[in-house]
């Protein structure tokens, strides 16, 4: 129910406010919960904004076009996301994702929301909420409903000020465990990419990588050898 209230709630938001990245604070009448939301609006009037769905929860994102604009995020194709001079980050892979296990990407006419990260710590920040909080500007790219394709831009300036207060995140996490995390998920990428769905053999493969990944702790040398 959050992630459908909260873009209805950024647009009631006088544009004026967002000269730059900020906290949103609101509370659940229903919950007594506190919901937080790092938020910014660049001068087409278009918003992005950062939260947790529950306390140490999903992490997830909200782009969301203006209400001033006629045009509407096409639902064919999702948009892609670029911090600086990063990869693009695709959220077609947030709706294979979705496809499979849910809760990764929603959509309206007006606005798309979709997973980030996944919340926990342990298990590594995700590479584009650590661009986030480091990159100067993310460049939206999103698909018309009647065809073409549009560039929006927003300064992350301050951004990682509000996203540490929004989300309570490690303002300073070590980069050496970050690179280790993400090799090891890369090393798992790999080796589930090797399990071919329509194959007999699929489910084995599939379980054998899932239950190295449990049993190797991020630990990029057992699971290399868990898999042998």
């Amino acid at each position: 129910m959050l992630r459908l209230i909260l873009p209805l709630l950024l647009l009631l938001v006088p544009h004026s406010v967002f000269a730059e990245w900020r906290v949103d604070t609101r509370l659940d009448a229903m919950t007594d919960e506190v919901k937080k939301s790092a938020v910014v609006t660049n001068e087409a009037g278009h918003s992005f904004s950062i939260y947790r769905i529950s306390e140490n929860g999903p992490v997830w994102g909200n782009f969301s076009l203006s209400e001033r604009s006629m045009d509407q995020v096409g639902h064919k194709i999702p948009p892609v996301y670029r911090i600086d001079k990063n990869p693009p980050h695709d959220l077609a892979n947030n709706v294979t994702l979705h496809n499979l296990i849910g809760s990764a990407y929603e959509w309206q006419p007006k606005w798309v929301n979709f997973l980030i990260w996944e919340g926990n710590e342990d298990e590594g920040i995700a590479n584009s909420l650590l661009q986030l909080m480091d990159g100067q500007s993310v460049l939206f790219r999103y698909h018309l409903s009647t065809g073409g394709y549009k560039d929006t831009v927003f300064s992350l300036n301050n951004a990682k000020q509000a996203i540490v207060a929004a989300i309570g995140i490690d303002p300073d996490p070590d980069m050496d465990k970050q690179a280790r995390i993400r090799e090891f998920k890369q090393a798992v990428i790999n080796e589930t990419r090797k399990c071919s769905p329509g194959s007999p053999n699929f489910r084995a493969c599939f379980s054998k990588v899932s239950e190295c990944r449990k049993q190797s702790d991020n630990d990029l040398i057992t699971f290399d050898s868990c898999m042998k």
